[in-house]
């Protein structure tokens, strides 16, 4: 897929991953929207971007919103020709230090509401025929560590919601795919919500170590470009053993993971 020209919708745009895609399609000759919480982060981002940047204020976590939220990317471009669902938290907790509370944040944050606004998406593509749907997970989402239950299981969830989305939309022309970042270096350690709620603001040194948002954008969009239906990227060493282990040993990874020292 040729993404000049393209109506681009990304969550989660305010920072890291997000605000780098929007760069990049932009500098691609994409029109952007770019979606977040923060209100102001979206303004200077858009300042940058120009008029091919329309801002659009979303919280993951406001599903009635959503549909306020579509009818306005489409009265203003008529069309969504690629969805990003990139808003996410991650997690560093215990099972046992963890209230329900953060674990329904988690999975409405990273896997509710992005189904829920895919679910609405999707049928504005079906009668075009066309259009490309987005999922950023994490290696997470293949294998499960210690203090990230609630992450890898709302991780694990967009990854069986892909597979069936892409299944069922393959014959009317859309496409679905799947990202899956390992380590890259934006703020997610530090806004990662601890068992109380809290942050736990500090930086996870492997994401210290990772690649930049803006590699991992590349990265992305000739992925998109083509058309793959996984699209990795920030993979070192150990989580490459870790995935073939995940795969083809899976009893030996969870013994690994039994010794595995996670921060």
């Amino acid at each position: 897929m040729t993404v000049n020209n393209r109506v681009v919708w990304i969550t989660g745009a305010s920072s890291g991953i997000g605000e780098a895609l929007a760069y990049e399609f932009h500098k691609k000759g994409a029109r952007v929207v770019i979606s977040a919480r923060n209100k102001e982060k979206l303004d200077q981002i858009s300042q940058s971007l120009g008029e091919n940047c329309y801002v659009l204020p979303l919280d993951m976590m406001e599903r009635n919103s959503f549909g306020e939220a579509l009818e306005s990317v489409l009265q203003k471009w008529g069309r969504i020709d690629i969805l990003i669902n990139n808003a996410g938290i991650s997690q560093r907790s215990l099972v046992a230090d963890t209230d329900i509370t953060v674990v329904e944040k988690i999975m409405m944050t990273n896997y509710v509401g992005p189904a829920g606004l895919t679910g609405l998406v999707i049928p504005h593509m079906i009668e075009r025929n066309e259009g490309y749907c987005l999922f950023v997970s994490s290696v997470a989402g293949k294998f499960a560590t210690p203090l990230r239950s609630s992450y890898a299981a709302s991780k694990m969830a967009l990854q069986g919601f892909t597979d069936s989305l892409r299944a069922e939309v393959h014959h009317q022309g859309i496409r679905v795919s799947l990202i899956v970042p390992g380590f890259v270096k934006t703020a997610i350690s530090l806004n990662a919500l601890e068992g109380k709620g809290n942050q736990h603001g500090l930086m996870d040194p492997n994401q210290e170590r990772g690649i930049s948002a803006e590699q991992a954008a590349k990265i992305i969009v000739k992925g998109i470009e083509k058309e793959k239906r996984e699209i990795y990227l920030g993979m070192v060493a150990k989580t490459r053993f870790a995935l073939f282990l995940s795969r083809y040993i899976p009893s030996l990874l969870a013994v690994v993971m039994r010794k595995a020292k996670v921060t």
